[in-house]
């Protein structure tokens, strides 16, 4: 498992096949490959199971707690699904992949606490993936190479969708993502669009960028167009070899481009708060000529690189950065690269709060 975590997919394609033709490997329910230690903890859904590390088990156990009523969502939405998933929930930090060649899906869940929200952002993780999951197994929908972009941002922003939809989040989460948009994409779409191209790229090297809230605020834009049923549709008929663009124009009578137009006319005007300060900076320091470091405190717990958006004078955005076991924290701090004596402006997003910040020249 661990030749995941490495990026090491040669490994991991080498291990698949090993599986699949020995079959004493292949009926268990386990593999200790590395460093999984595995616990007495275990959830045996409809369409997954999860086994946790037992250094997370007494964690995962409160995660996992009311798991029922997001899969309750998947069966009512998913019709005639199947699936036989397993998640193992590991210890440490990290992303939360699925991984195509090995067919499981390995969250790292030991940054997390034993709290709503993080039980929330978890569950949501769950669903997310099995959303990836129906869409390739049970509708068809593949992601090719010459349309990988235009794919993507429908794949995830659907399963960003399903995901707060079956955890009762969905009205807060899309509050976020559509102010995200609001300050990044509204007055750049060719920055969109560039990102949409390159997504790998964008996923990889520019985390700074919003784009998985895009792709859900399009995709609730989408919904309110053509609803739920329209979408799954959507994916349907894009699921051989028919070209995806001709399959959204056909579905919608618009363009991809003319819908992502008129999706951002629609965003919030970004410069509009809700009234309430909830965070603030409490010290500073230029680390180098290009980065300066911000400390802050927060009323809720904020993810910089995804809740914390940057951007300089002439309104473009400055990449920011956080170690990775400081996610989700009520204080703390975070790298903005920037030159010195730039002014900058902080878009603070949480859920459905947003609060804007100034600073006028770094130091």
């Amino acid at each position: 498992m661990l030749y995941l975590h490495k990026g090491d997919f040669k490994k991991a394609r080498s291990l698949e096949h090993r599986i699949q033709s020995d079959p004493d490997l292949k009926t268990r329910q386990l593999y200790v490959l590395g460093d999984f230690h595995p616990s007495d903890v275990k959830h045996k859904g409809k369409y997954f199971q999860i086994l946790p590390d037992a250094r997370v088990s007494q964690l995962s156990s409160y995660l996992i707690s009311g798991i029922e009523e997001a899969e309750e969502w998947v069966t009512r939405n998913f019709k005639g699904f199947q699936s036989s998933l397993t998640y193992f929930f590991m210890n440490g930090t990290g992303p939360s992949p699925f991984n195509a060649h090995l067919g499981d899906i390995y969250l790292k869940v030991g940054h997390y606490n034993s709290a709503p929200h993080d039980k929330e952002i978890v569950q949501h993780a769950i669903i997310h993936e099995l959303t990836h999951i129906y869409l390739r197994n049970q509708i068809g929908f593949r992601i090719r190479q010459e349309e990988f972009g235009v794919r993507k941002f429908f794949d995830e922003g659907f399963a960003q969708y399903c995901g707060f939809q079956s955890v009762n989040a969905y009205r807060r989460k899309l509050a976020h993502a559509d102010a995200c948009s609001a300050v990044i994409v509204k007055n750049n779409m060719s920055g969109l669009n560039k990102r949409i191209d390159n997504w790998q790229n964008t996923l990889f090297k520019e985390k700074h960028y919003p784009l998985y809230q895009a792709s859900l605020s399009f995709i609730a834009y989408m919904d309110e167009a053509i609803g739920f049923d329209g979408l799954q549709e959507l994916f349907e008929d894009a699921n051989g070899k028919n070209s995806f663009l001709d399959v959204i124009k056909k579905k919608t009578g618009s363009c991809f481009s003319d819908l992502l137009c008129s999706w951002i006319d629609r965003l919030p005007d970004h410069n509009e708060q809700n009234g309430e300060d909830f965070f603030g900076i409490t010290a500073s320091k230029r680390l180098s000529a290009s980065c300066i470091q911000l400390s802050y405190q927060s009323n809720y717990p904020l993810y910089p690189v995804k809740d914390i958006l940057v951007l300089n004078d002439a309104g473009e955005q400055q990449e920011v950065t956080i170690t990775r076991n400081k996610r989700y924290e009520k204080t703390g701090d975070f790298n903005i690269f920037c030159e010195c004596g730039e002014a900058l402006s902080l878009a603070i997003v949480f859920d459905d709060h947003a609060q804007r910040v100034e600073i006028e020249k770094s130091v």
